[in-house]
């Protein structure tokens, strides 16, 4: 039986789902996924907190004021959307 090497499956999973939140994120903008994978990499965010920005932006339930406050609680979150904005407009 030959050594499986963990750290490495562990990397080539973390990398096809960073692949696939990519390719899901450009599906819902017109951003293309090079566009997104630099704006992710200039914001310096995670992929969890930038989902979770997404969350945020999305919840019909809270006002702007409650959202920003939100977002401003998310590591890198409010550069995030910055950068977000500023490709989409």
């Amino acid at each position: 039986m030959s050594d499986i090497d963990w750290n490495a499956l562990a990397e080539k999973a973390a990398n096809q789902t960073d692949a696939e939140f990519k390719n899901q994120l450009a599906g819902l903008t017109s951003l293309k996924t090079s566009e997104i994978d630099t704006f992710i990499s200039e914001s310096n965010i995670s992929n969890a907190n930038a989902l979770a920005v997404l969350k945020e932006i999305n919840n019909a339930t809270l006002s702007n004021n409650q959202k920003a406050n939100s977002i401003s609680n998310i590591q890198n979150g409010v550069g995030f959307l910055v950068k977000l904005v500023s490709k989409v407009v």
